[in-house]
């Protein structure tokens, strides 16, 4: 008897059929690490530039430029509180006729048009920024949560373009919005886009490379560059409507790299379409400038009568270590969003120019991102990512005690380095976590694995602008609670097993011996034991 099986990583996972030959051994064969592979990681990492400046625009949206009172004031073409009394700085109470009553009328600073001005969004809506953010967040958690299933049903290339082509309608869409209301619908469908992209991303460059060179394909600090680049964008351009065309302007010539992208030939594999994955792998050979491998004739269905099995979301709770991995993700991967997106949207209360802040942060990231890649290779995913966790809680911690301290021209420049070695620190982490979790689960059900932890982080990513808020409130919040959340963090990967020396596992069953029946009674005992086996 034949059953279908989920496999999950061990320390050897390399046995074969008597005929077969690996997945691994297969790519090699076609060139291994080639120019089909370089391209390949380049274009997916090109395509996060559109979701990078998308996801990152709320740090400059929710900036707020000076601004005052202006009821009861003729001010004609002033546009520096310099000509308005001091008593209508940034106040949102005013006395007008010996009657005191809120402010309705604001004039902001020109050297910013951010959604804060656009809106009016002080005084009693200035909530409203932060919980545009959040209405946001929760688009991309709505997306991880939809594509981890769709992309594991129809395949990575389909929903991976489809997001591209949303993303650059719906920011062009956003540009013309005529309330904050508009603007935060807008915000969420871009969230939703952002999440399907980023959901299956890193299984489509995965799943094409080797365990070697899988490390340099999630790790390359695509993401760091593209924030500096933001930076740049919004220092140049200034205006909000503007940063939205450029950031639709960025996708769009993208779009036609949909006819050299393939679909994933191992999602083929695990959904029984071989001769769909044999062109897939016939053509990355034919690329790499490598005879078609010889091994690809051994590929065979797992049980011709089964057809192409689906996967659920229940089937990452079916076996009692998968479940236990599951759920030590969820709250893993969560912290990464409390933390990251926390500090990364906190950036605008930061002292100093906004900017240049901007583009340190991006800039202090890149290089790291390298080391992250070595350390993964030396190391482990497991040892790298506590590494990187605890420097960040204690650099968060350090920042929350400095928040605290008499203010000064040294505490500010303290409290900037610590909060941007922290965000470094802990987007370094992303890398390892993200590898990690990619290796444990097989390929049937990767994605739908990789995109429930990416919805954790979205969970997270909608509380991290709330501590936002919750730091104007009380000063050093923020980094207590976040720097908390990394050392638990820490502690959860304890029990997750080392990924860095096995293969990914697939739905592959090459050809075989039919069992006798005392293997086949053999086989049934197993069943009973454990879903959970290991394939070539």
């Amino acid at each position: 008897m034949l059953i279908k099986k989920l496999a999950l990583p061990a320390l050897d996972n390399k046995t074969q059929g008597p005929e077969g030959v690996g997945i691994e051994e297969l790519i090699e064969e076609t060139g291994g690490c080639g120019r089909y592979q370089v391209l390949l990681s380049a274009i997916i990492h090109s395509c996060k530039c559109i979701v990078c400046f998308s996801m990152l625009f709320m740090v400059y949206g929710a900036a707020a430029p000076d601004w005052w009172c202006s009821e009861g004031i003729e001010l004609g073409n002033i546009t520096s509180g310099a000509a308005v009394n001091d008593s209508r700085w940034e106040v949102c109470t005013i006395h007008l006729n010996g009657v005191s009553k809120p402010c309705e009328k604001f004039t902001f600073n020109d050297e910013m048009n951010t959604v804060v001005s656009r809106f009016s969004l002080v005084c009693d809506r200035e909530w409203i920024s932060s919980t545009i953010t959040s209405i946001q967040m929760a688009g991309v958690f709505v997306g991880n949560l939809a594509c981890g299933q769709v992309a594991d049903l129809i395949g990575r290339r389909k929903p991976f373009f489809a997001s591209i082509l949303a993303l650059v309608l719906l920011n062009i869409g956003t540009a013309f919005s005529v309330s904050w209301v508009m603007f935060a619908v807008f915000r969420f469908l871009i969230g939703v886009s952002a999440g399907f992209e980023l959901t299956v991303q890193y299984s489509l460059a995965a799943e094409f490379t080797q365990a070697r060179w899988r490390t340099w394909v999630v790790a390359i600090p695509s993401w760091a560059i593209e924030t500096s680049l933001f930076a740049l964008v919004c220092w140049a351009l200034n205006d909000w409507l503007w940063i939205h065309i450029a950031t639709a302007a960025t996708g769009l010539p993208l779009l036609f790299t949909y006819w050299f992208v393939p679909e994933s030939f191992r999602w083929y594999i695990g959904h029984d379409r071989i001769e769909d994955a044999k062109r897939i792998v016939q053509k990355m050979a034919q690329f790499n400038r490598k005879p078609v491998p010889k091994s690809l004739d051994y590929i065979r269905k797992e049980n011709a009568e089964s057809g192409d099995q689906k996967y659920f979301f229940s089937d990452l709770f079916k076996e009692k270590k998968l479940r236990l991995y599951t759920c030590l993700f969820m709250i893993v991967w969560m912290t990464l969003g409390i933390t990251s997106y926390g500090i990364q949207f906190g950036v605008p209360r930061l002292s100093g120019n906004l900017f240049m802040n901007m583009f340190i942060l991006g800039l202090a990231s890149s290089p790291i991102q390298f080391i992250s890649i070595w350390l993964q290779n030396r190391l482990g995913r497991k040892k790298t990512a506590w590494l990187f966790y605890g420097l960040g809680a204690a650099a968060a911690f350090a920042v929350a005690v400095t928040a605290r301290l008499p203010d000064s021209q040294g505490q500010d420049l303290a409290t900037n380095c610590f909060a941007i070695t922290a965000l470094t620190l802990v987007n370094a982490a992303w890398s390892p976590i993200q590898t990690l979790t990619i290796e444990t689960y097989p390929t049937v059900i990767r994605n739908l694995g990789y995109g429930t932890q990416n919805t954790m982080t979205r969970i997270g990513a909608i509380i991290g602008p709330q501590l936002v808020f919750l730091e104007t409130m009380f000063e050093g919040s923020l980094y207590w609670i976040s720097g908390t959340a990394l050392v638990v963090a820490m502690a959860l990967l304890v029990p997750i097993p080392e990924t860095g020396s096995t293969d990914l596992v697939d739905k592959i069953v090459l050809p075989m011996t039919p069992p006798s029946v005392e293997d086949d009674d053999s086989e049934e005992k197993q069943e009973t034991t454990s879903l959970v086996s290991h394939s070539c």
